[in-house]
């Protein structure tokens, strides 16, 4: 019978554990993270971009430079639309070096 008693412990601490540990791998993650990947491509690039990519009044806009207030153009596209890496993206800004890398990001947010 103490066997018995002793197995049913260590079996009800074992599925203890289990669901703390799970509960907090749940929790660990606040919200929705860009992947490594995307933002490695923009990461130290802020300051030398000659245009920035975005948010104004839920679609993606064009400003000159990092610390741009007022939009230079407001494009068509949708932010609400768009992935939420790319949302993610734009909170922060996404730097083009120039005309023509901006043109592509364009393309790319609006497909």
């Amino acid at each position: 019978m103490r066997i018995k008693t002793a197995l049913l412990l260590c079996l009800m601490s074992l599925a203890a554990l289990s669901i703390c540990g799970a509960y907090r791998s749940l929790h660990r993650v606040s919200g929705p993270v860009i992947p490594e990947e995307v933002a490695a491509r923009f990461v130290g690039r802020e300051e030398d971009a000659a245009y920035f990519l975005r948010d104004s009044g839920g679609y993606v806009a064009v400003f000159s430079g990092r610390r741009a207030r007022e939009p230079m153009r407001i494009t068509g596209i949708e932010t609400a639309r768009l992935r939420t890496a790319d949302r993610l993206l734009l909170k922060k800004g996404i730097p083009a070096d120039d005309g023509g890398e901006l043109l592509l990001l364009l393309e790319d947010l609006g497909s």
